[in-house]
């Protein structure tokens, strides 16, 4: 059962405006297992998966957190069974192919639940995000625009995100139990796209850099947005057409109406700390966290091939092109005597870690906070008792 320090914020819905705080709603632990069929639960993936920066860190070198969607389903909202396992093996950073080749061989047999989540690696995230949003590496529209356009050919081509997704879960089929469900979850859009508020917000890092800032502008929101809808579009494709003991989770409805994401109608931001956000902004401190440890410390380094070390490294190459750079004072510092700035652009680190120079609170931007996995867990439940309802019925299924 969670602890309470870890009771998640269920984000209320909110269909009107102004804002509604979110309702405060503690997660409760059936005292019987919702689903006694599931002995072994496993779950694999990306940072979205390992819940990076949502509650209190499990494990360093995958970044795996406590409110992270797997850890609430095992924990609470799966019901209480001491005999069921779960093997919690997603990790930041991790692309369909690294899933493929470090994670599923991990998976024991005779799995009865997994959930995935993968793709957003596959179609350069990071890239996206910090050419059109953050510029960790100081870049133009331009850059911005070539991010964006391999992210979609990524996409499309059949080759790429389809084909890596469907040999994914063809790869987890044999580690499954006869009757084992397989649970894909989605992504949700980052950004509200209803009026142009945020049109002269700039997110970028860098203060002396004013000619080349990117705005969150309403034509590169919905750009953003749309490439979040082709790859759930993409997922649950995959999912139709994996057998009907495979099902896609498609949480974005669920976070629009919550008026969960970044600029919302109405929203000025940034507004980190908005009671419905569903999404981390770098200045997000969640109840019972340290807003002074978040924001003012840099925190441990981070793990090499991870979200957090993509953003890393991209400040370090700004960095050796530009040395005399600062932070923008709202935006944060960073600290030049964590480590020694290599020419090749990479963070100097010992063994698998890279020095993190910039506030804490950086390495979770664009991740779910407590109550968005909270969401998620809810909807791959309700998916399940879905599928039971079939089971009691005598229709069961094998993979």
């Amino acid at each position: 059962m969670l602890p309470p320090s870890l009771t998640l914020l269920l984000l209320s819905s909110i269909s009107t405006f102004p804002l509604v705080p979110a309702i405060q709603i503690p997660l409760q632990t059936p005292p019987v297992p919702r689903f006694p069929w599931i002995h072994k639960f496993a779950s694999i993936g990306d940072s979205y998966s390992s819940g990076l920066g949502s509650g209190s860190r499990l494990d360093w070198s995958c970044s795996r957190y406590a409110s992270s969607y797997p850890h609430i389903l095992h924990t609470s909202l799966l019901g209480a069974d001491a005999a069921r396992s779960h093997q919690f093996l997603a990790c930041s950073g991790a692309s369909t192919s690294m899933i493929l080749s470090d994670q599923i061989p991990k998976l024991e047999q005779g799995v009865d639940l997994l959930t995935i989540s993968a793709g957003g690696n596959d179609i350069g995230l990071t890239p996206v995000l910090s050419s059109c949003v953050y510029q960790f590496y100081m870049s133009g529209e331009e850059e911005c625009g070539t991010a964006i356009q391999k992210a979609q050919a990524a996409i499309e081509d059949p080759l790429l995100l389809h084909k890596n997704v469907a040999e994914l879960i063809d790869a987890a089929k044999p580690k499954m139990s006869k009757d084992g469900v397989i649970v894909l979850t989605g992504y949700a859009r980052f950004f509200g796209a209803e009026d142009e508020i945020c049109d002269k917000v700039s997110w970028a890092v860098w203060s002396a850099v004013e000619f080349k800032k990117q705005y969150l502008s309403l034509a590169m929101r919905e750009q953003l947005n749309e490439l979040v809808l082709a790859v759930n579009r993409v997922l649950k494709n995959v999912t139709e057409t994996a057998g009907p003991n495979t099902v896609f989770v498609d949480y974005d409805s669920e976070i629009v109406e919550r008026r969960g994401r970044y600029c919302e109608r109405g929203v000025h931001e940034p507004s980190p700390n908005r009671h419905a956000l569903a999404f981390y902004e770098w200045n997000t401190v969640d109840a019972g966290e340290n807003g002074t440890e978040l924001q003012d410390h840099t925190g441990d380094d981070v793990p090499k091939g991870s979200f957090e070390s993509g953003i890393a490294e991209r400040i370090n190459r700004t960095l050796v092109e530009h040395p005399e750079w600062r932070f923008d004072p709202d935006k944060g510092f960073v600290d030049r005597g964590r480590g020694e700035v290599e020419e090749e652009g990479i963070i100097g680190g010992i063994g698998d870690a890279v020095h993190w120079m910039i506030p804490d609170s950086w390495k979770r931007v664009f991740h779910l906070r407590p109550e968005g996995h909270g969401v998620v867990a809810r909807l791959v439940v309700d998916a399940l008792a879905e599928l039971q309802t079939g089971r009691e019925d005598g229709e069961l299924n094998e993979l």
